[in-house]
């Protein structure tokens, strides 16, 4: 039946899904003709990369989904892959939202903010900052003086910004409304990259000023001017021409692949960001993925060029689809020489850097749990971790925190949070126990893999509360510890005495930065909910 349907496979453009003998998902690819595409894979004189064998010798099923064009077989394979997650396909799952720079211009007094998702049309927005935003905006409203409170609104009176003379002061009129605007036409042309301009117009103004003895208002213009003399001597400008432009460099060797962004905007780079995926296909292939996941994720803003570190199959057919979507052309580009070279030489140079330092910390990791694996006497290494933590006062909005961490690093898409259900008095071995069952039934009725050590934060008698749900839950034989907070003792089944590591232990290291991240995550939730408390 599969050598059938590879035989009889369409010959229209469109998408197909690979799949192991479990039926799921491995591999989602879309091909121009795709009964051509798909014999490619099983022809006996296919010489593929090892890893694309390694693929196909897993698939054992394959359907198909026809579409009108090959655009839109592109577009449906890059909405698929990001719903579906394959094993083969390059996945972004811990990508996050870039922050902009936004000028509330709907407001009559707008602001300046940090904005992820969601722009709104009506506002301009600036970026994507990939590297210290905060710090940017910070100086930006201190330089053009404009407003940080968080409603569209005036407050009634003035805040400590206006003493620390970080805002001009509107709300109390010391400043009209013109001129609060001509503050925000100069911060709009300074982040579109008319910086020079910027600069001349705050010199003119201070030079004006004193020719008419107002020194105070002369003393402003020259600080304003002081500040941002600085800010623009900490920039990078690598380019004359005030373009946008996304740099996608790469480093590969034969296990990874690093893609690296460098954000060129108005001809400064405003950030990098890089992405470091196992090679599972081929470079070219790779990077034809990765654009298309990164651009169907980041497409609120679309640079009029792209530059690429090497040609890929299906170039032309992603820059039409990214034209398409933003109503104008957007370029991709090859460079071989002059000042776009020099930028993805730049950018390559960053994703080899993203590599070594990856490098060092995945051998850092695996030292740790090696040393945890020896201290604990564990008959291997404890590659996921699951950490628990109460949060509480006066047993008013009690909450349970879990934490994941996969070879020494916390996999934030598998934290949990728990509001405490049963318990409404001050009791935290209850709330344990509570917190516990839940996970744990969770995860023996999802038929999901138990972690390979369980973390729970207190001594002894939260360790026996642990042991006593895992008994009744009848999970044998399950890696479990305590980490008592005062004197950092560890507490293991049926051991009288606690372990007491070096303080410099990388194993004890480990296990204070997972109890530590595990607190964090549960004081967070906590405090969220009492805020949600106050307000009602």
């Amino acid at each position: 039946m599969f050598n059938s349907k590879i035989r009889n496979a369409p010959k229209q453009s469109g998408v197909y899904l690979m799949k192991d003998k479990k039926s799921s998902i491995i591999y989602i690819g879309k091909a121009k003709n795709i009964r051509n595409r798909i014999k490619s894979y099983f022809a006996k004189t296919a010489t593929h990369d090892p890893k694309v064998s390694a693929m196909v010798q897993h698939i054992k099923d394959i359907d198909f989904i026809i579409t009108g064009t090959e655009k839109e077989a592109l577009i449906l394979e890059a909405e698929l892959v990001r719903k579906h997650r394959p094993k083969y396909n390059i996945d972004l799952k811990d990508d996050k939202a870039y922050p902009y720079i936004t000028l509330t211009v709907s407001d009559r007094y707008p602001r300046m903010i940090i904005s992820r998702r969601n722009l709104s049309k009506k506002d301009l927005h600036f970026g994507p900052y990939a590297n210290s935003v905060i710090r940017l905006i910070t100086l930006l409203r201190k330089i053009f003086r404009i407003r940080d409170c968080k409603t569209k609104n005036l407050p009634k009176k003035i805040c400590i910004s206006y003493q620390l003379k970080r805002c001009s002061g509107p709300c109390e009129k010391f400043m009209t409304e013109d001129e609060y605007q001509q503050n925000i036409n100069q911060a709009k042309r300074f982040l579109s990259g008319d910086i020079k301009g910027v600069i001349d117009d705050i010199e003119k103004s201070m030079k004006d000023a004193s020719k008419k003895h107002d020194f105070e208002s002369a003393a402003i213009y020259r600080d304003q001017l002081a500040q941002l003399k600085l800010l623009v001597g900490r920039q990078s400008i690598v380019s004359q021409k005030k373009t946008d432009t996304d740099v996608i460099g790469s480093f590969s060797n034969t296990e990874t692949i690093v893609f690296n962004i460098v954000f060129v905007r108005n001809g400064t780079v405003t950030g990098t960001r890089h992405y470091l995926f196992d090679k599972g296909l081929e470079q070219k292939d790779m990077l034809s993925g990765f654009l298309k996941q990164y651009y169907l994720r980041h497409g609120e803003f679309v640079p009029k060029e792209i530059i690429a570190p090497f040609p890929f199959d299906d170039k032309d057919l992603i820059q039409e689809w990214l034209s398409d979507s933003k109503d104008r052309k957007v370029v991709i580009a090859v460079p071989k020489r002059g000042e776009k070279l020099k930028l993805l030489e730049m950018s390559d140079r960053n994703a080899k850097e993203a590599y070594l330092q990856h490098s060092t910390t995945e051998k850092d990791s695996e030292e740790k749990l090696e040393c945890l694996k020896e201290e604990l006497g564990l008959k291997k290494a404890p590659k996921v971790i699951e950490a628990f933590d109460i949060s509480t006062i006066g047993g008013q909005h009690s909450v349970g925190s879990m934490v994941q961490f996969r070879d020494g690093k916390p996999d934030k898409s598998n934290y949990r949070k728990f509001r405490i259900k049963t318990v409404d008095n001050i009791d935290d071995f209850a709330m344990m126990r509570e917190v516990i069952t839940r996970r744990y039934t969770r995860l023996k009725k999802e038929s999901k893999e138990m972690p390979d050590l369980i973390l729970v934060d207190g001594g002894k008698g939260q360790l026996s509360i642990a042991l006593d749900v895992l008994k009744e839950l009848n999970i044998r034989n399950q890696p479990i510890i305590s980490l008592a907070k005062r004197e950092e003792e560890i507490y293991l089944p049926n051991r009288e005495k606690p372990i007491v590591l070096k303080k410099d232990s990388k194993a004890l290291l480990l296990l204070r930065h997972i109890r530590d991240e595990s607190h964090r995550f549960a004081i967070s939730y906590h405090k969220l909910l009492r805020k949600k408390g106050f307000e009602k």
